[in-house]
């Protein structure tokens, strides 16, 4: 059905967005002030930048105007005159712009901080974002006026540069609403949550009310070693959390006056440069590490896809599939639920790769696997045993649905025509050998015995058929010749 709302609706509703998040961002930075109009955390740059960034279809004009009208909006409510309201807000959007101009030239990996080098870019980023928000800002400092112009952007730079390394991890790893799921264990499907998982966050908070406790300079490095520990164990995205977690933790503790540190003049700019630079470059630390881990993981799944499935046909090889039947076969066995295993096989694929060479026969054996996986259901398994030899298991599925699925990949390949490139199409067929079980067993290698016997009689019948063989009349035949012969 066709969305037929009018365009400005849609323009409003991101004009809402932005306006409404970056408001309450200035608010909280207003918060956390503790000197004049020097906030301890101001977050509405960082998080408008991470939502263009992360969101594009919220970089439009629509949206860039209600960002605008939240700064000026809270430099009002903030007591601060119109021309000032309106010089700061100048300084908070080229910080935004210049920042969505660099990630553009970015490919979508490294905005998505899933490459090792993605940390250094996000800090190159964001110096680069912090030193253009200073040199405005500056302008319109009416508390640092007194300093020299260098002191000023320094001091700007610095207080913005930590912000933004503190909140564009979470906004920039941000995963798909689609990937907020649980994992449901199939063990009476209950939700279990593993206390392993739960240590370093537990190990953070520790570090964090130790520091309070315990005050003086070292407490903002005490929950150093709990964010490896969690750069470690989570994603990137988690990671971004808990170094947000920290970087706030810092920042407004030391504003509010929660986080005692015995330092003389802690109120003085230079004290207060250096610890915002230091919990900037803290921030980094345990970015950089899960940066890594998650290229790692991803570098370990993708040599473990390699090593499980046929290369050609995309589909589990001889090995995975064993292994993975074998799991599949004993889970089924408890549940005492029925099996059925297919053995298919394509018809005179030698006569294939003979007339039309083998990137032909490739094409064949490609356009088998598509038609085959899409022919069965979510829960079956399929995979690629041999040349143009494939085998299935069908879990619950008793003699008639056995059937029916297979007699649909049958049907499904004689019905189409193969491109097998330079403008030549040619048909094939399947010959299929089913054998189903009403309790599942745990051996596979039988199954597929009675299964390939089935096969090889479709193909003396005449191919492109489906023959099917019970598992236990076989076994029981199998078994009182045996006694016979004894």
């Amino acid at each position: 059905m066709l969305d037929t709302r009018p365009a400005w609706i849609d323009e409003i509703k991101i004009a809402a967005i932005t306006c409404v998040v970056v408001l309450l961002a200035c608010l909280l930075g207003i918060f956390s002030r503790s000197m004049g109009h020097l906030a301890g955390l101001w977050p509405a740059n960082a998080l408008l930048l991470g939502m263009f960034v992360r969101f594009p279809f919220l970089s439009k004009p629509c949206g860039w105007l209600g960002a605008v009208a939240a700064y000026i909006a809270s430099g009002v409510l903030s007591g601060e005159s119109w021309s000032s309201s309106l010089l700061l807000s100048t300084g908070n959007l080229a910080c935004v712009t210049v920042g969505c101009m660099l990630f553009s030239w970015l490919d979508p990996g490294h905005r998505r901080l899933k490459h090792p080098l993605s940390v250094l870019y996000l800090a190159l980023i964001a110096v680069i974002c912090a030193a253009t928000a200073g040199i405005v800002s500056t302008i319109a400092d009416p508390v640092l006026s007194n300093d020299s112009h260098l002191k000023a952007w320094t001091f700007w730079s610095v207080t913005e540069l930590v912000n933004l390394l503190a909140i564009l991890p979470v906004m920039l790893s941000l995963p798909n609403t689609s990937k907020f799921r649980l994992n449901r264990r199939r063990s009476g499907d209950v939700y279990r949550l593993k206390i392993d998982k739960l240590l370093p966050v537990g190990a953070l908070f520790a570090s964090f009310a130790l520091g309070i406790m315990l005050g003086g300079p070292g407490a903002l490095a005490f929950p150093i070693p709990a964010l490896l520990w969690c750069a470690l164990s989570y994603g990137i995205f988690t990671t971004s959390i808990m170094t947000l977690l920290y970087s706030g933790w810092v920042l407004i503790s030391m504003s509010l006056g929660y986080l005692p540190i015995s330092i003389v003049n802690m109120n003085s700019r230079s004290m207060l440069l250096s610890i915002r630079t230091g919990v900037s470059m803290l921030a980094l630390a345990p970015l950089t590490v899960a940066s890594v881990m998650a290229a790692r993981e991803e570098l370990l799944r993708h040599l473990e896809y390699i090593a499980e499935h046929d290369a050609l046909t995309g589909l589990l090889n001889r090995r995975a599939f064993y292994d993975r039947a074998l799991s599949l076969l004993s889970e089924l066995a408890q549940q005492e639920k029925p099996v059925a295993v297919l053995m298919l096989d394509i018809d005179k694929f030698k006569s294939v790769n003979d007339n039309y060479g083998h990137a032909g026969g490739d094409q064949v054996l490609v356009a088998f696997a598509h038609i085959a996986s899409s022919s069965l259901r979510e829960v079956d398994m399929l995979g690629r045993i041999g040349g143009e030899e494939f085998a299935a298991i069908l879990p619950g599925c008793a003699h008639e649905e056995a059937d029916r699925i297979a007699q649909r990949i049958r049907t499904s390949l004689a019905s189409k025509s193969v491109d097998i490139g330079d403008g030549q199409q040619i048909s094939v067929t399947v010959s299929i050998g089913c054998t189903f079980v009403t309790l599942a067993i745990q051996d596979i290698e039988a199954l597929l015995l009675v299964a390939d016997k089935a096969l090889y009689r479709a193909k003396e019948n005449g191919r492109n058929r489906v023959e099917h063989d019970n598992f236990d009349e076989v076994k029981n035949d199998n078994d009182q010749a045996a006694n016979k012969q004894a």
